[in-house]
């Protein structure tokens, strides 16, 4: 009980604050992502050339979205990846081909990159790519870790009060992006009274999770599974205890 007192009070101070931020929708930034060279500031290398079914899915899936608009970008993509699947050899062949013929020219143009840098250059090279292979693996285990979370009940966040307006919305024919962006438009056209409803209702049932994310966070701590348990909010012993529980796992 400790605990959930503790985390419901950490919780309803976060939950406001997160609230304020986050209750109007807003443009979606993309942090940009700069490649080894660039975070090094050396010459880009030559790019390396599609493999053959990457190729094919590039050049067909902008005809596949066009022929199944209602189609989710996943569902896009697993298709056009099931026509390649379903090419002959014969037909698969002209994109191998033309594959090996790039790589081939790739190969050569590689090789004279690599002869001009320096060995400390290439040595931070491989520093930087075992990084990021070691960043790309602790981003797979959160993800893991999220999806045991929700097999073990953990509750889902409910949303701020813009998202539980577009949940009232039908999508009808248009794409994930145009429907999010006429929402925006029609959330931010609605009378403040109307507004303030969806916060109200959203602030209720931010609460209400809290809550249950406390108690479920309890269980797991008695189950033994604090790893799946944000310490960051806990405090004092409680905080130094789990950190040593999870150092023993």
């Amino acid at each position: 009980m400790a605990l959930v007192r503790l985390c419901v009070a950490r919780q309803s101070f976060l939950g406001r604050s997160f609230f304020r931020h986050a209750e109007a929708p807003g443009v979606l930034s993309v942090a940009y992502k700069q490649s080894v060279a660039q975070q090094l500031g050396l010459p880009e290398p030559p790019k390396r050339p599609l493999a053959p079914h990457v190729r094919f899915i590039k050049d067909r899936i902008e005809d596949i979205t066009k022929q199944y608009p209602k189609l989710s970008s996943q569902e896009v993509f697993t298709k056009t990846l099931d026509n390649w699947k379903s090419l002959n050899s014969l037909e698969k062949s002209k994109w191998t081909s033309e594959f090996n013929r790039e790589k081939e020219l790739y190969n050569a143009l590689y090789k004279a990159y690599v002869e001009k840098l320096s060995p400390s250059q290439l040595e931070s090279i491989k520093a930087l790519k075992r990084k990021r292979s070691e960043d790309k693996a602790k981003r797979m285990s959160r993800r893991e870790k999220k999806r045991e979370s929700e097999d073990l009940g953990k509750p889902k966040y409910p949303g701020n009060a813009f998202f539980l307006y577009i949940s009232t919305l039908e999508r009808g024919d248009s794409t994930g992006k145009e429907f999010v962006k006429a929402a925006a438009e029609k959330w931010h056209s609605l009378p403040e009274r109307t507004q303030q409803i969806y916060r109200e209702k959203a602030k209720k049932m931010l609460e209400e999770y809290n809550e249950e994310l406390c108690q479920w966070e309890a269980k797991m701590v008695q189950k033994g599974r604090v790893d799946l348990v944000r310490t960051n909010q806990l405090g004092g012993e409680l905080r130094e205890g789990i950190r040593g529980r999870k150092k023993q796992n």
